[in-house]
C-alpha cells in the first residue's frame, strides 16, 4: 500500500511540474494551453521575461517595464506558443520595440507589438562638496551612489582606484557626476626626481641613487640615471622614492 501511494504521489508532483511549465517562459516562448483568455498582463509578464532574459545586462540592473495596448485573446489550442523576437543589437536601454508571434501548430495565430521602457542603474562617483580645478580627490571627498538611466552612459568611473589620488581637471560641483575625462591620473614620479635604484638577485640586494628620466605610474617601466656609474637603466617604479631593477 506505501508503494503505491508513494506512486501517485510523485505521479501527482510530475502533473504539476508539467502545468506549471505550460505557463513558464521558456528560452524566448510561452506556452498555454487551450481556451486560456491572455490578458494584456499575461502577454507583458511574458514579454518582460523574454526581454529580461534577451537584453546583454546584469539583470539585477534592469529596471524593465513592458507595455501591450491590444485587445485580450483566446488561446485557440494546446501547446500554443508565444514565440517573441528582438532583432538587431541586444544591449538597448530607453524604448525597446518588439514582435511577438501567438503560434499554434507552427502557424503564426497572431502577431502582437509590445514595447519595453529599460532603464540601467549605474554605479557612480559624486563629489560631497565643490571641488577646485587641481584638486587632488581623496575618499572624504566622494561617495558612490547609484543612478538608473534610461541611455547609455559613457566613461562612468565605477571603480574608486580611478578617482582616489587623481587630479581633477576642471571645477566640479556638489553631486556631479564624476566622468573620466574629468579626472587625471598623477605620475608617482616625474622626470628630474631623485630616487633610490634597488637590485635583486636572490639574497643579494644593491643600492644605489638615481634621477628619473621620465614620469611614470605605479608598476610603469622609466629609464633611470645611475648617480654613481651615469648610465641610463630601465626600472620598475616602486613608490614615489623606490625604482626596482631586475637581473
Amino acid at each position: 500500500m506505501k508503494s503505491n501511494k508513494t506512486v501517485k504521489a510523485v505521479f501527482l508532483t510530475l502533473s504539476l511540474m508539467v502545468a506549471v511549465l505550460l505557463t513558464d517562459v521558456i528560452i524566448g516562448k510561452t506556452v498555454w494551453a487551450a481556451n486560456k483568455i491572455l490578458k494584456a498582463e499575461d502577454i507583458e509578464k511574458a514579454g518582460r521575461e523574454f526581454i529580461l532574459d534577451t537584453l546583454e545586462w546584469d539583470k539585477d540592473r534592469l529596471e524593465i517595464k513592458v507595455t501591450y495596448q491590444g485587445k485580450q485573446i483566446l488561446v485557440p489550442q494546446d501547446n500554443t506558443t508565444l514565440d517573441c523576437k528582438l532583432p538587431g543589437r541586444k544591449k538597448r536601454i530607453g524604448r525597446v520595440h518588439f514582435v511577438c508571434m501567438l503560434k499554434g501548430s507552427g502557424n503564426i495565430v497572431k502577431r502582437l507589438s509590445l514595447h519595453a521602457d529599460v532603464k540601467v542603474s549605474y554605479n557612480i562617483y559624486r563629489p560631497l562638496r565643490s571641488l577646485k580645478m587641481g584638486h587632488v580627490i581623496q575618499p572624504a571627498d566622494i561617495e558612490l551612489t547609484q543612478l538608473k538611466s534610461d541611455q547609455i552612459l559613457r566613461n562612468i568611473i565605477s571603480d574608486e582606484a580611478d578617482i582616489i589620488g587623481h587630479r581633477l581637471i576642471r571645477n566640479l560641483e556638489e553631486g556631479e557626476t564624476i566622468l573620466a575625462h574629468m579626472v587625471q591620473k598623477i605620475p608617482l614620479v616625474k622626470n628630474g626626481d631623485r630616487i633610490l635604484i634597488i637590485a635583486h638577485k636572490g639574497s643579494l640586494r644593491v643600492t644605489a641613487p638615481g634621477v628619473v628620466r621620465e614620469n611614470g605610474f605605479k608598476h610603469d617601466t622609466v629609464r633611470v640615471e645611475n648617480l654613481q656609474s651615469r648610465k641610463i637603466i630601465m626600472g620598475t617604479v616602486i613608490d614615489s622614492r623606490t625604482v626596482q631593477i631586475n637581473f
